[in-house]
């Protein structure tokens, strides 16, 4: 009985101390950068987070880790795109050396309780360290990128 109460309160001391992880970032261990002045949902366990530049817009900078190697079709479908369109699909060199696939296209995406409607999308899927990242932009199909979002993409790098 005293090794569960003391497992318990272990676990308790755990969450109030550190959260345990549940909020940390995926870019914890990487250079990648979000825009400047852009609000970031909180770190879900390590594996996923979101940032735009306010509530109302309509672009989203999302990072993703995965402990296994994903494919494409797993990241649009968790991204809730439809009618994905690839205008490029390319291997590209990020971090000095190390290869990434770099995707530019068009999907129909909705936020909040807005109708879905085209969208610009920008992608890249890299591996670092043990894990495989992928970065998304998402930005209005008629608007202009921002150039802080696409160089976060491209910063999939191991920090040193």
């Amino acid at each position: 009985m005293k090794g569960t109460v003391a497992l318990v309160f272990a676990g308790v001391a755990c969450a109030v101390l550190s959260g345990c992880g549940l909020t940390s970032s995926p870019a914890d261990d990487l250079t990648f950068t979000a825009p400047t002045a852009w609000h970031s949902s909180p770190g879900i366990m390590g594996f996923m987070q979101f940032w735009t530049p306010s509530e109302k817009s309509e672009e989203v900078l999302m990072l993703f880790r995965s402990p296994k190697q994903i494919d494409r079709e797993q990241i649009l479908e968790n991204g809730k795109l439809k009618d994905v369109k690839f205008s490029q699909e390319h291997q590209i060199t990020i971090c000095g050396n190390e290869p990434a696939m770099f995707f530019k296209g068009s999907a129909e995406s909705s936020t909040g309780n807005q109708p879905s409607k085209p969208h610009s999308l920008e992608m890249t899927i890299a591996n670092a360290g043990s894990a495989t990242y992928f970065a998304m932009y998402v930005y209005p199909l008629d608007g202009h990128p921002n150039a802080q979002a696409e160089s976060a993409l491209r910063e999939l790098c191991v920090k040193k």
